[in-house]
């Protein structure tokens, strides 16, 4: 029996896979939460918990010595600043504190690959994607001293029984709001059952060492999503189809950087007052026309909100990520027909567990 730690167990992902995990035979699940308040949930599901901060040394040795393989699903809070330190001391503890032969299991995220909006000159990465991007060099860094096999999966948009995407696209089944683009576009999202699936090869060892993206096996549609979630909550997918968003040229794409650029510019409070005590001293023609600009551009958007248009949500034509996906073993439509229907959320509570034993700390290796 393979002894898998998860830590962040009692994030939103984290928990819905020690719930799947906890339920499999040939898994011993060591649920790790920052605190008895996080842990509670799974508690009430009948899942004991270690209780502490990976990101502290003291701790980490405690709470993941004895693990064959250790899932990081932690999110860190805080500024960037701080949530890089946070994440660069998990990982650290993690290859420090963990016995010689265990495997390391790093989630990241679609985000490094920078903005996902179509039609852009450049992908810039968002302060998220940026401290996710440092922490995989961190893991690699990590397993170059340590010898120890480490793997970093580049999650997407990730769906489930107690995914907040998954909630929100059942809700807008249920009320009949959902608007789709005429081009059905290919979606980075991925199940807690692929998850589950890439977790249990590597398991096996059955996959090399790297760097992947997670997504389903073979990749879904937004469309497929959504029937799939329609499926799931026994509601007719009746949706909303919308004229594809326009295409746009290299000059209005130029064009809307620029714009994008000023408007940042035009929101700094000492550029504003500039700028208004500039106007003071240009022409009245100058001025004038500029009002009318102003007007012009304002009234267009409060008539565009009266004509009611439906329009699709934006990230339904995001651009599709991928560079090296992982070799999942089984479609995730089999895996995900493999679990009951709603496991996660459905199952029934048991009675509240003793928390879990520390990992023994007495030197013991490999």
């Amino acid at each position: 029996m393979t002894k898998v730690g998860v830590v962040g167990a009692n994030g939103q992902v984290g928990a819905e896979l020690c719930l799947i995990l906890a339920r499999r035979p040939d898994i011993e699940l060591v649920a790790i939460c920052r605190n008895r308040s996080g842990s509670a949930f799974l508690r009430w599901r009948g899942i004991a918990c270690r209780h502490g901060r990976v990101a502290d040394s003291t701790d980490a040795a405690r709470l993941i010595a004895d693990c064959d393989v250790i899932v990081n699903s932690s999110l860190a809070t805080g500024n960037p600043a701080e949530i890089r330190h946070t994440e660069d001391l998990i990982v650290h503890n993690l290859f420090t504190h963990s016995k010689d032969s265990a495997t390391i299991v790093h989630f990241s995220t679609q985000s490094v690959y920078g903005d996902p909006r179509p039609n852009r000159l450049y992908r810039r990465q968002n302060p998220y994607g940026r401290v996710k991007l440092a922490s995989e060099r961190k893991v690699r860094a990590g397993q170059r001293l340590s010898k120890k096999p480490a793997y970093i999966l580049r999650l997407g948009h990730v769906c489930g029984a107690m995914q907040e995407i998954s909630n929100s696209i059942r809700d807008s089944i249920r009320a009949r709001s959902v608007v789709l683009p005429t081009k059905d576009c290919s979606s980075n999202t991925v199940y807690t059952a692929a998850i589950i699936g890439a977790i249990l090869q590597i398991t096996r060892g059955a996959v090399p060492v790297g760097t992947y993206d997670l997504m389903n096996s073979p990749r879904w549609t937004w469309r497929e999503v959504y029937e799939y979630e329609a499926k799931a909550c026994r509601v007719e997918f009746e949706p909303i189809v919308a004229p594809d968003r326009p295409h746009r040229s290299a000059l209005a794409m130029l064009r809307g950087f620029i714009m994008s650029v000023v408007a940042v510019l035009m929101s700094a409070k000492l550029l504003v007052e500039f700028g208004t005590k500039l106007f003071v001293h240009v022409p009245d023609r100058v001025n004038a026309r500029a009002m009318a600009w102003w007007l012009s551009r304002r009234a267009r958007r409060e008539i565009a909100a009266l004509t009611h248009t439906p329009s699709p949500p934006e990230h339904l034509s995001w651009v599709a990520n991928g560079v090296n996906f992982f070799p999942a073993d089984q479609p995730t439509r089999e895996l995900l027909n493999a679990l009951e229907a709603d496991s996660a959320a459905n199952v029934e509570a048991k009675p509240w567990p003793t928390d879990l034993p520390d990992a023994r700390t007495d030197g013991v290796r490999g």
